[in-house]
């Protein structure tokens, strides 16, 4: 099996644990992708409505921390 973008992991296990383990996102998400994508978008817009500068704050620090792995080599404190 070929090794997936660290990224695509991290969305896969959040998707996994907020959902129910007998639900098939990904069997649906093929089927309905067009549903899916409005879902999708859907939700963006009212999360980033409500929790925008929250979600701003924690991707950058997401994105500073990826950035300082990355320098140093994978050592980070």
């Amino acid at each position: 099996m070929a090794k997936r973008p660290m990224d695509e992991g991290i969305v896969e296990e959040l998707i996994d644990e907020v959902l129910p383990e007998q639900l098939d996102w990904r069997r649906l998400v093929r089927t309905y992708p067009v549903p899916a994508l409005l879902i999708a978008a859907a939700g963006g817009y009212l999360l980033g409505r409500h929790k925008g500068l929250a979600v701003l704050a924690s991707l950058s620090g997401f994105a500073v921390t990826e950035v300082a792995e990355r320098f140093a080599g994978g050592e980070t404190s």
